[in-house]
């Protein structure tokens, strides 16, 4: 019977972490560094999350910095959020974006529940372009 306890606890604890790594969390703001260029998180307006399957929950100042992060990392994330000033944080997948404002890391996009055009799919085709021609000027 006390085994049984035990299992049906540690069970519960398991499922308690997948949850916890399936729903976004504040950073500390102004003290979380971002997991791409190290400035701290400041702007809710512009921070984005993503959480890797082993439970490590990372945070960005900028959504172009999660794109970057992405492609200089093997691993892809569980989950991934974009903050909207007005709502709050939103899944990356259902967030939609308007482009052309200064961020802190000058990548430009915003996230928006709604009403803008541009998916996470469309800012990372943009972001890795952009990468990818500086990339080519630091070489020359």
């Amino acid at each position: 019977m006390k085994r049984l306890a035990v299992r049906a606890l540690l069970i519960l604890a398991l499922a308690a972490c997948t949850r916890a790594i399936s729903e976004p969390e504040d950073p500390h703001w102004g003290k979380q560094p971002c997991a791409h260029c190290a400035m701290l998180v400041s702007t809710r307006r512009y921070a984005a999350e993503g959480t890797l399957d082993g439970g490590e929950r990372l945070f960005f100042d900028d959504v172009g910095c999660l794109v970057a992060w992405e492609r200089d990392h093997p691993k892809r994330f569980a989950h991934a959020w974009a903050h909207d000033d007005a709502n709050g944080w939103i899944p990356l997948q259902a967030a939609r974006f308007n482009s052309g404002e200064a961020t802190p890391m000058d990548f430009g996009f915003v996230a928006v529940r709604g009403g803008a055009e541009l998916t996470i799919d469309d800012v990372r085709t943009r972001v890795l372009a952009r990468l990818s021609s500086s990339a080519l000027e630091n070489v020359r």
